[in-house]
C-alpha cells in the first residue's frame, strides 16, 4: 500500500483551506491526520477518497476495495442494522461485525432506534464488512462513552495488525492518535503548519510511551490553538 500527494491545494469561496501539501507513506500504515476543529482535515480525508476534487495537485493511492466510516450518519433509515451492512456487502456476515463492534442483539433494530454511539459503531461495522484493504474515518469515535470507545480502539488496532490493511484516521484527540499511529500528520491552522511525525508500531508502545507521546502532541496543538491567544 502506498499514498503519495503531491501539491494538493483546495480552497471554499475564495478561502484557502489546504495549500499545496505533500505527503507521502507507504506499507501497512495506521496514518492519523490530527488537529483542532476547522484546520482542514476532513477536506484532506476526501481528496485523498476521491469524493472531494482538489483545485490543483494529486493523489496516488493503491487500494482496490476503500472502506469510509463518515463523520455524519450515513445509515439508510428505513433498514434494520442487519440490512444496512448487507446492502452493501451482500457476501459478508452482518452478525460477525455487529458482534464485533458490540451490537450483537441489535440486528433488527432501525437507525432510529439506536443511540448515537450504537449508530457510530454500526457505521464502523458496514465499512470493514466490505472487507476493505484500506479504511479512512472520520472522527471514528465521537460519541462513544469511554468503556466501548477503548473497547473499539483495542479492536480496530487488532484488525488493523491481523488483516494487514492500511488505515487513514481524522481525530482532534492526540490520545487516539498516541494510541494507534504509525504516522501522524499534525496540521495546524489550515494547513499553515504541518508536522510529519514518525512513530513505528504502536504496539511496541508501552503506556508510559503513549502517555509521553499524547502529552507532546497535546502540547503542540496547544501552541497554535487560537483559541488559546
Amino acid at each position: 500500500m502506498h499514498l503519495r500527494i503531491s501539491s494538493l491545494s483546495k480552497a471554499f469561496d475564495g478561502e484557502t483551506i489546504v495549500d499545496k501539501f505533500s505527503y507521502s507513506v507507504e506499507g501497512d500504515f495506521f496514518l492519523t491526520i490530527l488537529g483542532s476543529s476547522g484546520c482542514g482535515k476532513t477536506t484532506l480525508l476526501r481528496m485523498i477518497s476521491g469524493i472531494l476534487k482538489p483545485d490543483a495537485g494529486r493523489v496516488e493511492l493503491q487500494s482496490e476495495r476503500l472502506g469510509f466510516v463518515f463523520q455524519d450518519d450515513r445509515l439508510i433509515p428505513w433498514l434494520n442494522a442487519f440490512q444496512n451492512i448487507s446492502i452493501v456487502s451482500p457476501k459478508s456476515s452482518p452478525v460477525e461485525y455487529l458482534s464485533f463492534v458490540g451490537l450483537k442483539g441489535h440486528e433488527n433494530k432501525f437507525p432510529s432506534q439506536l443511540s448515537g454511539g450504537m449508530r457510530r459503531r454500526l457505521n464502523i461495522a458496514r465499512a470493514l464488512a466490505f472487507n476493505p484493504d484500506l479504511i479512512l474515518m472520520d472522527e471514528p469515535f465521537n460519541s462513544l462513552d469511554v468503556v466501548i470507545k477503548d473497547r473499539l480502539i483495542e479492536d480496530i488496532q487488532k484488525l488493523w495488525t491481523g488483516r494487514k490493511i492500511s488505515i487513514i484516521m481524522v481525530t482532534h484527540d492526540p490520545s487516539e492518535a498516541a494510541r494507534l499511529s504509525t504516522d501522524i500528520i499534525l496540521v495546524q491552522d489550515r494547513f499553515s503548519k504541518v508536522d510529519e511525525i514518525k512513530l513505528g508500531d504502536p504496539l511496541e508502545r508501552s503506556p508510559d510511551d503513549i502517555d509521553l507521546i499524547s502529552r507532546d502532541l497535546l502540547s503542540r496543538m496547544k501552541k497554535f490553538s487560537s483559541y488559546l491567544h
